[in-house]
């Protein structure tokens, strides 16, 4: 079970993701409970939600893995790693958060900070596709390592930065991709999941990120959701807001 708090301006949050465990504080606290998936929804007080995202099942061999993913993504990583670029793991918070940032700010979306990486403490991984000594790339990761869940937080590349390569940029982000699957199968996780799916979007933008992570051969899957019910009315006061990101 992953359970972590978080600051919000005035609010103390309590978010729990996967395996959920009933406390009666959870009636009147500010919580909320993502993919729950061991639970009777009875016990559960609050609001549900269904979500969906996009997995992929670790427990395949690596090969079948590699099997479904798109011809473009493999052409593009076998290039991407001829070219020489390099990925990896590291918790390097401020690095991180510097590049994420930077990303979230030409693409006018919101932000996270040094304090909000380090409250996940143990429940966060984070990657880097790297070349020539530029990071190109860099995601990070909710970890569950008792019931063995990855699931995606953050994803940022410099393709918005003035005078990119915007298609090495591309092919090392394909790569790092690939590259975190095979790390934590190698790891030993089940599941590996890409942090949401828009279901029936008009978007275009989100259609077109829809596609890119289904090129990796995963399937759309329901998440279900609970929100306590101060969060919820919270939730529906940041909408109205403008500030649904924050939470």
């Amino acid at each position: 079970m992953i359970r972590f708090y978080r600051k919000i301006s005035f609010f103390n949050l309590r978010e729990t993701w996967f395996n959920y465990q009933f406390s009666v504080k959870d009636i009147f606290g500010i919580n909320v409970f993502r993919d729950v998936k061991n639970v009777d929804s009875n016990i559960i007080p609050g609001v549900k939600e269904i979500s969906h995202t996009i997995q992929i099942d670790l427990e395949q061999d690596l090969e079948a893995i590699s099997r479904h993913f798109s011809e473009d993504i493999k052409r593009k990583v076998r290039k991407a790693e001829k070219e020489g670029v390099t990925c990896y793991f590291h918790n390097e918070t401020d690095k991180f958060v510097a590049f994420i940032n930077d990303f979230a700010s030409r693409k006018k979306t919101f932000t996270t900070s040094k304090c909000k990486m380090i409250e996940l403490g143990e429940y966060v991984n984070m990657s880097f596709a790297e070349y020539d000594g530029r990071i190109l790339a860099a995601h990070s990761f909710l970890v569950d390592k008792d019931m063995k869940i990855v699931t995606g937080l953050h994803s940022a590349t410099t393709r918005l930065h003035e005078g990119a390569d915007k298609s090495l940029v591309g092919r090392a982000h394909k790569m790092l991709i690939v590259k975190d699957i095979a790390c934590f199968k190698e790891r030993g996780f089940k599941v590996f999941d890409f942090g949401g799916y828009a279901l029936n979007t008009k978007d275009e933008s989100m259609k077109s990120i829809n596609n890119f992570k289904l090129s990796f051969g995963g399937k759309v899957v329901p998440c279900i959701n609970y929100y306590s019910y101060s969060y919820w009315i919270l939730r529906k006061a940041a909408s109205m807001l403008g500030l649904s990101g924050k939470l």
